[in-house]
């Protein structure tokens, strides 16, 4: 948390309050432990803390944004059960996956709790039933793309036709509306029209890419808390930037990119420790890792661009700069 900007950080604490106030107020036999476990293993809470400032941003009280913030993070959680069910992935912020814990029925069966929990937070809210309507609409429809985004992810994973434009494709659906959705959920609570909604979204669609650029290269560099390891989006053969700069812009010789799509292709419990190494080792070589962070930096400074359109006072883009910049410099 140390490393998160000053106005993040207030943010997070009033929600982790609003979350234990929710979380300790009714307990469900086999899913309660479930959802308490999930939300124990930490998370920066990144998502629903950008939701109040944005609301406040524009004039309106945060209090009033908690339940939809909370439903957001509800999502981000959500998510995160399935993917890692999906990917097979056993360790998560260092700690043992949900479904690793207590075993995939229960895993999804906690999931699909959380996200009727999700959906009974923006419904019950203090707001008023149009805004309820538009707030319920924006997180079906962000909901929608990043499991088409999800599906792409996957079905593509070792395809020889992936290339930047695919890449991109995939992070749009999955991460950039993602992003977006909570601080176009806090702008809506504040009163924010629709034509001052799509800056805010195009917001996303810059940081979004940026913000998963780096998550691919963090897994080549810091490892993303799965015990130390690195290298986990090398063998569960994801379509990253990296492999898709190398094979589009033809990196080394033909042999090394034949080689590269093995690796990828192979089935993660096939895929050894030396091809990993082999992997970032050519991604070094052929400077894929720096063509990388140039385009999270670009995509940052795209991003600053669109900030200056966005209906903000100078405190509210003081805020959201310092997140571009956290987003591209971050190494976890």
């Amino acid at each position: 948390m140390s490393d998160m900007p000053a106005d993040v950080q207030r943010h997070v604490s009033a929600l982790e309050e609003f979350f234990q106030a929710q979380n300790s107020r009714k307990s469900y036999e086999f899913i309660s432990e479930g959802v308490d476990y999930q939300f124990s293993t930490g998370g920066k809470r990144l998502r629903p803390a950008l939701c109040l400032m944005a609301c406040e941003a524009l004039g309106g009280n945060p209090s009033d944004a908690l339940p939809f913030a909370m439903g957001t993070e509800i999502l981000h959680n959500f998510l995160l059960v399935h993917d890692d069910i999906e990917d097979g992935d056993t360790v998560r912020r260092d700690l043992p996956t949900l479904w690793a814990k207590i075993g995939v029925p229960n895993a999804l069966n906690v999931a699909d709790f959380m996200i009727c929990r999700a959906y009974r937070l923006i419904l019950e809210s203090p707001l008023s039933s149009e805004v309820k309507l538009r707030l319920a609409q924006q997180f079906s429809l962000t909901f929608q793309r990043t499991v088409q985004g999800q599906a792409l992810d996957i079905n593509l994973r070792g395809n020889t036709e992936v290339d930047l434009d695919t890449y991109f494709h995939i992070v749009t659906h999955k991460t950039a509306y993602y992003l977006a959705l909570p601080w176009v959920g806090g702008a809506t609570v504040a009163g924010a029209a629709d034509d001052q909604l799509e800056p805010l979204w195009e917001l996303g669609r810059c940081l979004g890419p940026a913000f998963q650029i780096k998550d691919d290269l963090i897994d080549l560099t810091e490892g993303k808390g799965r015990g130390g390891e690195v290298g986990c989006d090398i063998r569960e053969g994801k379509p990253s930037i990296c492999y898709a700069y190398a094979l589009s812009a033809e990196c080394g010789s033909s042999e090394d990119r034949r080689r590269l799509v093995d690796v990828v292709r192979a089935p993660r419990e096939e895929t050894s420790a030396e091809d990993i190494d082999w992997t970032i080792g050519y991604y070094q070589k052929e400077g894929v890792l720096e063509f990388a962070q140039a385009e999270a930096e670009r995509l940052a400074a795209r991003s600053e661009s669109v900030l200056e359109e966005l209906p903000f006072g100078e405190d509210g883009k003081s805020g959201f700069r310092e997140m571009i910049r956290f987003v591209v410099q971050r190494k976890f």
